[in-house]
């Protein structure tokens, strides 16, 4: 909300509070105003109005954060760097040219150094919407992000962290070998048409088998859809087998995806993504994904979250062996467990 001059007003504005002359209400807050509601107002001897601003029609918290400054500063900067990435790593693609490490870790340090928090990359993958045209790279510049803000929850070395970003730049480049109508499908995949994406590990492989790069890289590209139960792909490998930064890209790569809009659903809340970790335990590496599961439960203390009834809560306390099912406060200072209430689920965050 902003207060602005009568002189300044202009018909489809919204007023932000009630404007009152001598004890009488002339308009209500959130009159939308029109030429004849701007004429009446020019016949009281008013100088200043509030009106309401784009922030104030945001509904939920990330929608909010578009028009924070910080952020803006930084969606600026990824939108510049997402091109240069795009535009590496085609000629990578099309001339099989290496692309320096020190050139990528520069990249990812120019957002990095943007970053308010440690846990802000959290809530600014959530505004980091892909296009057709960049599903690929907003994946793979997403997942570096989130690599190196993971590193730092888990206090990695500098080496393994650098490790890990370049990973995440690296691991899913197999994808751009193929259909951009399969990668976009608005709906449910055939059969065939998965078997095509499950080519996709395989495919990146190729690509880097023989550069000269880190080996963890290469395996993450080769090893990222592996599951340590064994019913990953391309190999089904099981956990001992699986290249450790794999595993961490495997993880990375669950949690950009659940967080992106797709064709066919909304980007899920945190706790949306933490509940389907919980499910799938057996599927990661349980000393990595506890650690990064609690950090980022964490990171949701204080947030205020819409359950499936409508109502709205403040996150208080994440139950150590349940961490998408929180203890939460609402306005009237009532209590509610969810973890004693499976009836609700989070939906959002407000």
């Amino acid at each position: 909300m902003r207060t602005i001059t009568k002189m300044e007003l202009e018909p489809g504005m919204v007023i932000g509070e009630d404007i009152i002359h001598n004890g009488n209400v002339i308009f209500k807050k959130n009159t939308s105003l029109d030429p004849e509601k701007i004429s009446k107002l020019n016949r009281y001897p008013i100088l200043c109005v509030s009106i309401l601003e784009a922030v104030d029609f945001a509904t939920t918290h990330y929608e909010k954060l578009q028009y924070d400054e910080k952020f803006i500063k930084f969606r600026t900067k990824y939108d510049y760097v997402l091109l240069k990435f795009k535009e590496f790593f085609m000629k990578f693609v099309n001339n099989n040219t290496k692309i320096p490490d020190d050139l990528l870790l520069s990249m990812y340090s120019e957002l990095e150094d943007l970053l308010p928090s440690r846990f802000s990359i959290l809530d600014y993958l959530y505004n980091m919407i892909p296009n057709e045209d960049e599903l690929t790279f907003t994946q793979c510049l997403n997942s570096a992000l989130l690599g190196g803000s993971i590193a730092n929850w888990m206090s990695m070395n500098f080496e393994a962290k650098k490790t890990l970003i370049l990973c995440g730049f690296y691991y899913d480049i197999g994808k751009l070998k193929l259909p951009y109508d399969i990668l976009w499908k608005n709906g449910k995949l055939t059969d065939e048409e998965y078997d095509t994406v499950k080519t996709h590990p395989k495919l990146g492989y190729d690509m880097v088998k023989n550069l000269n790069l880190n080996s963890h890289i290469k395996n993450a590209v080769l090893m990222h859809h592996e599951r340590t139960d064994g019913s990953g792909y391309p190999m089904k490998l099981h956990i001992e087998n699986i290249d450790n930064y794999a595993r961490y890209m495997g993880i990375i790569d669950s949690y950009t995806a659940m967080a992106s809009p797709r064709p066919h659903r909304t980007a899920l809340s945190p706790f949306e993504i933490l509940g389907r970790f919980e499910d799938s335990l057996d599927k990661y590496d349980a000393e990595i994904l506890i650690p990064v599961m609690k950090s980022i439960a964490d990171s949701q203390i204080g947030k205020r979250i819409r359950l499936s009834d409508g109502s709205e809560w403040e996150v208080l306390i994440i139950h150590p062996n349940k961490f998408s099912r929180p203890i939460i406060k609402n306005d009237n200072n009532d209590i509610m467990d969810l973890l004693e209430h499976n009836e609700m689920s989070i939906i959002g965050v407000v």
